[in-house]
């Protein structure tokens, strides 16, 4: 319940999982509880020779190909006395929004062949991934050592020549950059965008174009960070498109940056 009246954006799935969590688990510890955090990859992320995503059909129809593509997956997870038994319940309002479910429902329902799943200390933020084999981590000397920027996360010889995940906390750039404040606004700003502007005119035949130039704005992430948080441009937020859409980009940098002051609010009184 205290998770559902704090207004946390859970209505765009296609990113920013990592930031909610992370916002669930700081409103955990403001009120005295502790909580971990599942992880789950999937192929693409542990593995350079598969492109394997979690990948699911987009309800809202806000995607440009219908689908929500995922690398990777993050939320809490709780240990639980249910009985007799200890249960590590996950809470993942955006995928079971009637509660907390058991770990491998939760692992269930991401519906993914081969995932890797990590239960980690809430305070690891997110990770960096980079495609250098286990055996060049190899120490041979003390010199070595000195020079080597070894990951936190080594993943078994079998998976040799695979992504290395380095996970990292909430501190220093990303911390005073308010990645999780700019995450939650970006979410919080796409439902809004969504609600006000596609939802009434998804059945209109009439505004296809429009339909499809908003979906390619909202529905991809990248082009909506693009435009909103970093206000730069890409091959497909081109100036020609964002002159074409100038009046309605203009109105949601607007709100998009009056969600990053609220949702900062929000994050120092939770670190009080």
């Amino acid at each position: 319940m205290e998770i559902m009246e704090s207004e946390i954006p859970l209505g765009y799935q296609q990113a920013n999982c990592h930031n909610i969590s992370h916002y669930i688990s700081l409103l955990f510890e403001s009120k005295g509880y502790s909580c971990a955090k599942i992880w789950a990859f999937a192929p693409v992320i542990y593995s350079v020779s598969s492109s394997k995503l979690i990948s699911f059909t987009d309800k809202k129809k806000l995607s440009p190909n219908g689908k929500i593509d995922w690398g990777y997956h993050v939320a809490p997870i709780l240990q639980v006395k249910i009985g007799n038994k200890v249960r590590k319940m996950v809470i993942d309002p955006s995928l079971f929004p009637r509660g907390p479910v058991r770990y491998r429902t939760w692992l269930g329902k991401l519906k993914t062949r081969k995932l890797i799943y990590l239960i980690m200390d809430s305070d690891w933020y997110l990770f960096n991934s980079s495609i250098i084999p286990n055996s060049q981590f190899q120490i041979n000397s003390d010199e070595d050592l000195h020079h080597l920027n070894k990951p936190n996360l080594k993943l078994p010889e079998s998976f040799s020549n695979k992504l290395i995940t380095d996970f990292f906390k909430y501190e220093e750039d990303c911390k005073n950059n308010h990645w999780v404040e700019k995450g939650l606004a970006i979410n919080e700003t796409a439902i809004e965008f969504y609600n006000t502007e596609i939802k009434p005119i998804l059945s209109l035949g009439s505004q296809k174009e429009l339909i499809n130039d908003y979906k390619n704005l909202v529905g991809n992430v990248f082009n909506f960070e693009t435009i909103f948080r970093d206000e730069m441009w890409n091959y497909e937020m081109n100036m020609e498109f964002q002159n074409k859409h100038q009046i309605i980009i203009a109105k949601y940098r607007v709100i998009y940056a009056s969600n990053v002051l609220k949702w900062q609010e929000s994050l120092a009184k939770l670190n009080k």
